[in-house]
């Protein structure tokens, strides 16, 4: 695969990340925040994503499986949404201003 083939993940903003969360039955969060933070709050659909637990996930998920990632302001999760679209996940995605405005969205009552 060349750079131009590669594909490419998404940057999204947190409305629109909560409402992929809640319309997809199938999806994956992920919290790249450190433990501590996660351990603080998080989402309650997102497990903890560290590097050393990469190779894990590459191998358990389906490559068309949805992936939502977040951090503390949406830097990191642009990382690692880029490691996963390195393996060829087709359906990835980067939460633009991190976890505290996907919180709230979330948060929030479904109209």
């Amino acid at each position: 695969m060349t750079f131009a083939e590669r594909i490419a993940y998404q940057c999204i903003p947190a409305l629109e990340a909560a409402a992929l969360i809640r319309a997809e039955s199938n999806i994956t969060v992920f919290d790249v925040r450190d433990l501590v933070a996660y351990r603080q709050g998080h989402v309650a659909e997102a497990a903890h994503l560290s590097e050393d637990r990469l190779p894990a996930w590459f191998r358990r998920l389906p490559k068309e499986q949805p992936v939502v990632i977040y951090c503390y302001k949406g830097n990191a999760s642009k990382t690692f949404a880029q490691m996963f679209s390195d393996f060829r996940f087709t359906r990835v995605f980067s939460v633009d201003g991190g976890y505290e405005p996907l919180a709230a969205v979330l948060a929030e009552p479904v109209s």
